[in-house]
């Protein structure tokens, strides 16, 4: 296999796709989805124009694939927490701090997640809604753990849960409401044990 600068084809397609993300994840951040435009990314990456046609048919494009890396991220952070040993109550919190560190730890990323992406097009919903699914999906197996009560329905509950905390988290991360981070994570707890004991469930088991 051919190779340039030490790198193959492929892996130089993976550098620049990377670059133009970066790039993008920094201008949506700083500027806003709506005030960034493709030329614009390139100039930040630094690449010609037909790289970014290489990689992503259009603006909420890259969004939607941004999002989707961070959702990924984060989900597998998520994992890591539920596999732990420990009370349903620890591993929620466990959890819900990922979901906190993503605003604060890469302050790019939680904004955009938040915030940037409900300016942009149907990709980036298509994506957001898949992410805020699957973070439910792990928040089910959390409740289901004791879920005594047949006539409350514990997907539904868990579907409640996660748009319950994306809001507390999209309104932390605007300055509309003003915890750290440790503050933030015992507020969404709150509302993660509520549910719990809604369905019948004690919350800390």
């Amino acid at each position: 296999m051919r190779t340039y600068d030490g790198m193959t084809a492929e892996e130089r397609v993976s550098v620049r796709r990377h670059r133009i993300m970066e790039a993008g994840l920094d201008l949506f951040h700083a500027q806003g989805y709506t005030h960034t435009s493709i030329r614009a990314v390139l100039r930040r990456s630094r690449l010609q124009d037909r790289y970014f046609a290489e990689n992503f048919s259009s603006l909420d494009e890259l969004m939607a694939e941004i999002l989707k890396e961070i959702h990924e991220g984060e989900a597998a952070r998520c994992r890591s927490v539920l596999d732990m040993p420990g009370t349903r109550r620890d591993r929620a919190r466990g959890v819900l701090d990922v979901l906190a560190r993503g605003v604060t730890d890469d302050p790019r990323k939680g904004h955009v997640k938040l915030i940037e992406s409900l300016a942009a097009g149907p990709l980036a919903a298509k994506e957001r809604r898949r992410g805020m699914r699957h973070m439910a999906e792990l928040v089910e197996s959390l409740l289901r753990e004791d879920w005594p009560d047949p006539g409350i329905d514990v997907t539904a509950m868990s579907i409640a849960v996660v748009g319950g905390v994306n809001q507390i988290l999209l309104n932390w991360a605007d300055g509309s409401i003003r915890f750290s981070r440790e503050g933030v994570v015992e507020q969404a707890l709150h509302l993660f044990e509520a549910v719990a004991e809604f369905g019948g469930a004690p919350g800390d088991t």
